[in-house]
């Protein structure tokens, strides 16, 4: 194994070439989404938005680049684009010694890592789709053209998604709810994520030791799992409407619940993964 230095250095030259490349989607940015057709009654959202599965770390010189350029992509396309950041592999480990103190790992997260095979950082998992037709992971310079391509595919699934906290229990609790868009033949997943946004630790920047960079998207836990729990198994005739409701403890957790969201998506299980659906939901606190 390279030294922790050489192999970043590696990293920034392959991703330094990849950002010379062309993508398609560069400034000036325009915004071409299927019409907006949310039902007003219900709110459910029947355009597709894309799950982003972004892989980081905090010793990690070059994922800042990453960071920016998925908020370029966020500002472009809003809702339809749901970003996770994942922290695993070797540039998330804590180094107390280096003043790398906070672990954002998780178990989930260490195990999509291993199973799509991420080697360089920063990379991105889209839909969990074999973009180029060998490979889920991709580097930053084929982002954009990634997103635009799968916004301009249909999906199976309306979805509104709502996340309520009871702040006397400290339980989160997630409501789903699904509408076939057609007649559904194949099985289909659902999973969800704990997201904490605007985590303030340490970060190598390009070379630079920053104190108090700001994390986005934090993956904090996977209740279902990385791949979810079955959500469809038989056939289903279009119009269908599947409800869900999730409970989650975070009274333990050393979290800011006010900085907390819920990712919820849909995809077909092992050992296809693409996923057809996604929503973000923000953390609403109840009280008694």
């Amino acid at each position: 194994m390279l030294p922790k230095l050489a192999a970043s250095m590696v990293v920034f030259i392959a991703l330094m070439g990849g950002i010379s490349g062309c993508d398609v989607i560069t400034p000036p940015y325009t915004r071409t989404l299927p019409q907006d057709t949310t039902t007003p009654t219900t709110g459910m959202v029947r355009y597709r938005a894309v799950l982003v599965e972004e892989f980081t770390g905090a010793q990690c010189t070059n994922c800042p680049l990453g960071h920016r350029k998925l908020d370029e992509l966020s500002k472009v396309y809003r809702d339809s684009v749901v970003v996770v950041s994942i922290h695993a592999g070797e540039f998330a480990k804590p180094d107390l010694r280096r003043g790398y103190t906070a672990d954002f790992r998780t178990p989930e997260g260490e195990e999509l890592n291993s199973r799509f095979r991420v080697f360089a950082y920063p990379a991105a998992v889209i839909n969990r789709t074999k973009i180029d037709g060998t490979s889920y992971v991709l580097g930053v310079q084929n982002w954009g053209s990634a997103i635009a391509s799968q916004l301009r595919t249909s999906t199976p699934f309306a979805i509104s998604t709502q996340a309520l906290c009871d702040t006397a229990e400290g339980i989160v609790r997630t409501r789903v709810r699904l509408e076939s868009l057609a007649p559904i033949n194949s099985a289909y997943n659902i999973a969800y994520y704990i997201v904490e946004d605007s985590l303030v630790a340490p970060q190598l920047d390009l070379g630079t030791f920053v104190a108090n960079y700001v994390h986005r998207h934090v993956l904090r836990s996977a209740p279902l799992g990385a791949y979810g729990e079955p959500l469809v198994r038989e056939a289903i005739p279009q119009g269908t409407v599947l409800e869900r409701t999730y409970t989650y403890n975070i009274s333990q957790k050393p979290w800011n619940p006010k900085h907390l969201e819920v990712v919820v998506f849909v995809a077909q299980p092992e050992p296809d993964y693409t996923v057809v659906q996604a929503a973000k939901a923000k953390v609403l606190f109840q009280q008694r």
